[in-house]
């Protein structure tokens, strides 16, 4: 009989599914960009990581049959909060993450108390959040953002182990691994998966699907805040609206690596893979000289074959 612990830990068709389609689209960009290398791959990798991450988050929420509309403006607000804290100066580390990684939990635990204690649908709260944030980075800044990220910072998204590794890919490697280890072997992370499941029967059960919900939120904004702390280390500067563009770009992420609205399946490496899988497109269409255009039309024929797929499998 199969371990235990493999049959936790064996991949799904969804995320081999989106493996492939990967490989796939690291081979032509490779051929297309001429005399390219592994390097090139991981450069596109640690670029990626900040989309990976908050990938992971929203992977985790759509677990619990929800969405969260807010994570681009969470990432937006985590630049904007972190380059004015900073100031540029690297002696205010501490007090910097600190402070932006308060208001993602802030963001995270009012996500999770709209939809569990209000009752309020999550697409429609996390939006109503998402506007709210919009509107108080733009009168936090004026309109002009302040500060900058120290270069001593920058190397969580610039620097490499040994020369083989990105610092960024290594941290969204941890934060993968340790979300999968919560979700599939501790018993809250399983509770979560139940509820997400079938709310009903866990409730039936004794678990206490709201509290889980909530948690599922607030784990999803302090991602979305990690994001964009590494979004800030790659840019070095606040930028407005720097990360909308995530909010769409994470859910795609999890569901063309096997995530389902119904809830109840989490899976972190398939939503690694559609984060890649996202990014190397987009690499792609640079590199062959297309417009921009042609990357939401292909990002959007990828989900519809992916949930189609997924659905004909589903059924039968």
């Amino acid at each position: 009989m199969t371990p235990l612990i493999l049959t936790r830990i064996r991949p799904v068709a969804a995320t081999i599914r989106a493996a492939m389609l990967l490989g796939v689209l690291m081979l032509v960009l490779l051929a297309a960009s001429g005399g390219g290398s592994a390097q090139l791959l991981l450069d596109n990798a640690r670029q990626a990581a900040p989309l990976g991450v908050i990938a992971l988050g929203q992977a985790l929420v759509l677990m619990m049959g929800r969405l969260d509309l807010s994570v681009g403006a969470t990432a937006g607000l985590a630049n904007v909060v972190l380059a004015s804290a900073f100031a540029g100066d690297p002696a205010n580390l501490a007090s910097a993450l600190a402070l932006t990684i308060a208001f993602g939990l802030a963001i995270g635990l009012a996500n999770g108390l709209l939809v569990v204690a209000l009752r309020i649908p999550a697409f429609l709260a996390t939006l109503a959040t998402a506007m709210v944030l919009t509107g108080a980075i733009l009168v936090y800044t004026g309109g002009s953002p302040r500060g900058s990220i120290p270069p001593s910072f920058r190397v969580i998204t610039e620097g490499w182990i040994g020369g083989l590794l990105p610092w960024s890919l290594v941290i969204w490697l941890v934060v993968g691994l340790l979300l999968m280890v919560f979700v599939h072997f501790t018993i809250t992370g399983r509770r979560m998966l139940i509820a997400g499941a079938n709310a009903q029967a866990a409730r039936h059960s004794g678990i206490a699907a709201g509290s889980l919900v909530v948690l599922s939120f607030v784990i999803c904004a302090v991602l979305a805040t990690l994001g964009g702390i590494l979004l800030s280390a790659i840019t070095g500067m606040a930028s407005i609206g720097i990360a909308d563009s995530y909010t769409v770009d994470s859910i795609a992420s999890a569901v063309i690596g096997g995530a389902l609205f119904s809830g109840g399946i989490f899976l972190p490496a398939g939503a690694a893979c559609g984060a890649l899988i996202l990014f190397m497109l987009q690499s792609l269409l640079y590199v062959l000289s297309l417009p921009s255009a042609a990357r939401f039309i292909l990002q959007g024929v990828i989900i519809v074959f992916a949930l189609a797929l997924a659905n004909y499998k589903k059924g039968n």
